[in-house]
């Protein structure tokens, strides 16, 4: 991976192309019509991270999560996140942090279930953030030489 600004610029235009195809694949027509799906088109130098945002919580599919972390193989530098929008434009707090973040070894599942639909409540998408937070904790505990 290049560490120069050429080089990201060079990476992120290839993965964003990438992730974009793979998007496309699992998205209906109608969805990308009605805008149900948000790629992020900006690029930040020194920011390692492709954005989408799903507007309808019927494109959230574990095989598209596990297809666009496939991309990630050969850029390990690199992360996808996945954030969800609250139906009908609800804002509130609770739906700020309704992401799945994507990386080469790691899909890391924060959405907080509860506020899913009933269809996707018992779907794991990852990690859950829970015992992704306690594996951290136990690694920094072993680094340390700190007992549990």
């Amino acid at each position: 991976m290049g560490g120069d600004a050429a080089g990201h610029k060079r990476e992120w235009r290839m993965l964003h192309h990438a992730v974009v195809q793979v998007v496309d694949c699992y998205v209906c027509k109608f969805a990308k019509a009605a805008r149900a799906v948000w790629v992020s088109s900006k690029r930040s130098p020194g920011c390692y991270s492709q954005f989408i945002t799903l507007h309808d919580m019927q494109l959230l599919r574990p095989e598209m999560l596990s297809a666009l972390q496939t991309l990630l193989a050969e850029f390990k530098d690199w992360s996808i996140e996945i954030q969800v929008a609250a139906p009908n434009g609800e804002r509130t707090w609770d739906w700020r942090d309704m992401m799945i973040e994507i990386s080469h070894d790691r899909i890391i599942d924060r959405m907080q279930h509860d506020l899913l639909p009933a269809h996707l409540r018992d779907v794991r998408f990852g990690t859950p953030v829970d015992e992704y937070n306690d594996e951290m904790a136990a690694k920094v505990r072993r680094l340390m030489h700190k007992p549990g």
